[in-house]
């Protein structure tokens, strides 16, 4: 096995939950827009998607935090929602 093709870990359902989440709104916060409606069957996800605390998907909370953090920043009307 090269070492490009090396396994470095395993994904979890939660991991991927929250990689889609990240996809969203990362995409979402990309347009002019007020509102975000996430909709999502895992309610651990939606939790950890904001959660900055060490777990095994802190990167992508960080950069749903990260993303977020640039939609609200002035913007007091605007809101997301899961």
């Amino acid at each position: 096995m090269s070492l490009s093709k090396a396994l470095v870990g395993r994904a979890t359902a939660l991991d991927a939950e929250l990689f889609a989440i990240q996809l969203s709104v990362v995409k979402a916060t990309s347009f002019d827009v007020k509102h975000i409606i996430i909709i999502t069957d895992s309610l651990t996800a939606a939790r950890r998607a904001v959660d900055a605390s060490v777990h095994s998907g802190q990167a992508h909370s960080l950069a749903i935090v990260q993303a977020l953090r640039g939609f609200f920043t002035n913007h007091p009307d605007r809101s997301i929602h899961f």
